[in-house]
């Protein structure tokens, strides 16, 4: 029965280490988006709650592995040799899973910084926008008071009738 636990810890690591794979692809494809001149915010946004969801699913399976070791610990440490050649399986993955939750949590600063970046240049485009609108409009309330409804200057009038 012991065997069927240990089982069950390296197939959750194993989950595990496809699941970090998915996350790092996801943190690719969000890179790339934000490399583009006008990054897709909603794409981004997709992106960020399939992160969101993996990290859920990252979050069950670190429970149910620490709620499966707590069961064993006595046993694979009571029995090291017996257990060996799936200790260190476990070892390796839990390398591997350090590795790349390593480089995803690098990968997603990066992505944080450039998608702030990202916001302050749209936000920065968007009060362009707004001053040149505000300045249209103060333009055309000072043509409007410059000439008199129902008058116009004699340089705009056609001289022929």
């Amino acid at each position: 029965m012991k065997n069927s636990y240990v089982k069950i810890l390296i197939d959750s690591l194993k989950d595990k280490n496809e699941l970090l794979d998915e996350v790092a692809a996801e943190d690719a494809s969000q890179a790339e988006i934000l490399r583009s001149e006008e990054p897709d915010l909603e794409a981004l946004q997709k992106s960020q709650e399939r992160i969101g969801e993996l990290a859920v699913r990252l979050d069950k399976l670190n429970e149910g592995f620490e709620s499966v070791y707590d069961r064993v610990r006595g046993d694979l440490q009571g029995d090291k040799d017996k257990y060996r050649d799936e200790i260190l399986l476990m070892q390796e993955l839990i390398t591997d899973i350090t590795g790349k939750a390593v480089k995803i949590e690098a990968e997603q600063n990066r992505n944080k910084a450039a998608a702030e970046r990202a916001f302050k240049n749209k936000r920065s485009s968007l009060k362009d926008q707004r001053n040149a609108v505000q300045k249209i409009n103060m333009y055309a309330n000072q043509m409007h008071n410059v000439i008199p409804k129902g008058q116009m200057d004699a340089a705009f009038l056609d001289k022929k009738k």
